[in-house]
């Protein structure tokens, strides 16, 4: 499908295949800001709109299925930004490049500077709730975590969680939900009795949602 919209990639892919790509694409990441991003026009090639939603789908299911393609698909995706304008499919392509950075290589500071500017994008953006649990695993969930204090993120998950619910996106927002349960436990920052209480209704609430009335 994206051969037709003017995006090729090889049939086969490898580790060398994927350093090298982010080797180029390094460089490219360190000297983008946030106001270079602001500042790009609207992208309008309608061919190019097409291939970047694909390539946002593809992201998604790569996360789990085969993360080996996250770093060809969403470099391709700032260059496509870079090139032919800025669309909310770009904060998710710029944010899932950060995410490659710390899969793949140790520069941490990089993947947390490339996250930065993300959450800024996604924060500006009227979309902001659709994309706040599109890349709630990408941003807070381990992006936010490699630099940021983890008592500072705990707060975050409700928020996202209601974020994801607000765009319909359950899926999300149970791991939302969840993670605050998680997080909470390991950091200390609720007593034992109350976060029982809140992984008893989010276990309620995952089996409401599986099984509706």
């Amino acid at each position: 499908i994206l051969s037709n919209f003017g995006e090729v990639f090889p049939s086969k892919v490898g580790l060398p295949h994927v350093l090298n790509e982010l080797s180029t694409i390094q460089t490219l990441l360190r000297n983008i800001t946030y106001d270079q991003m602001k500042q790009l026009p609207r992208m309008t090639d309608r061919s190019k709109l097409n291939a970047m939603k694909f390539l946002n789908m593809l992201c998604m299911y790569s996360v789990i299925s085969k993360p080996m393609l996250l770093p060809l698909l969403s470099c391709r995706m700032v260059r496509l930004t870079l090139q032919y304008g800025f669309c909310d499919d770009s904060i998710v392509g710029l944010a899932t490049a950060g995410y490659s950075v710390f899969l793949f290589t140790e520069d941490i500071q990089l993947a947390s500077y490339i996250g930065k500017v993300s959450e800024s994008l996604v924060e500006e953006s009227s979309n902001k709730h659709a994309l706040r649990s599109r890349l709630c695993k990408e941003l807070v969930g381990t992006l936010k975590m490699i630099t940021e204090p983890w008592h500072s993120i705990v707060a975050i998950f409700p928020e996202l969680y209601n974020s994801a619910m607000m765009t319909g996106d359950v899926e999300n927002a149970m791991i939302c939900r969840w993670s605050f349960c998680c997080s909470s436990f390991w950091c200390g920052t609720l007593g034992l009795v109350s976060l029982s209480k809140h992984h008893i209704q989010c276990i309620q609430e995952a089996v409401r949602l599986k099984n509706p009335v």
